[in-house]
């Protein structure tokens, strides 16, 4: 299974509709910070399963500011993080996840890329699609296979890799 990560498209959608239409994955998070640009491409991609969380700028939005989803088997825990404070540490983002039996995290809010282990929870930002700090527009790509979590991979718009994390058998 793939799964897509997207955060901070900030009405930018075009980005995240390029991406799905090569990748076509199984499943996207979209981390907020508009997630009408989630429902744009729901429109776009009828039948794709979008999963997505609200941020700091969805006012009056209806998604929750958090949720775990289960996908392909694995439990995967989604925030903006504006709430768990991410500027300072991922460290309260992982542990609501791992509350919540969750192994993998994602979040958005900073606009830059990080991918840390905290106390056995993998806790990945992929920065923003469209307004990125510090580095490239990018995404994240989620390989899921047998029930289990295989590789993250961190992607440029283009859908160049910039960073590749193996989770099994580490």
């Amino acid at each position: 299974m793939k799964i897509l990560a997207f955060a901070d498209s900030h009405g930018y959608s075009m980005g995240m509709a390029y991406a799905v239409e090569q990748e076509k994955p199984d499943a996207v998070l979209h981390l907020g910070d508009h997630t009408d640009d989630a429902h744009d491409l729901g429109r776009a991609f009828p039948g794709l399963a979008i999963i997505s969380v609200r941020g700091n700028n969805d006012y009056g939005a209806d998604e929750p500011l958090f949720c775990v989803t289960v996908l392909g088997g694995v439990r995967i825990y989604l925030t903006h993080g504006h709430r768990e404070h991410v500027y300072s540490t991922c460290d309260l983002v992982a542990q609501r996840a791992r509350e919540e039996g969750c192994s993998l995290a994602f979040f958005g809010h900073t606009h830059r890329v990080q991918v840390e282990r905290k106390n056995g929870v993998l806790v990945c930002n992929p920065g923003s699609i469209s307004l990125p700090r510090g580095g490239p527009a990018s995404y994240g790509r989620l390989t899921v296979e047998n029930g289990q979590a295989q590789r993250l991979e961190i992607l440029d718009e283009d859908g160049g890799l910039l960073r590749r994390d193996k989770l099994l058998g580490r």
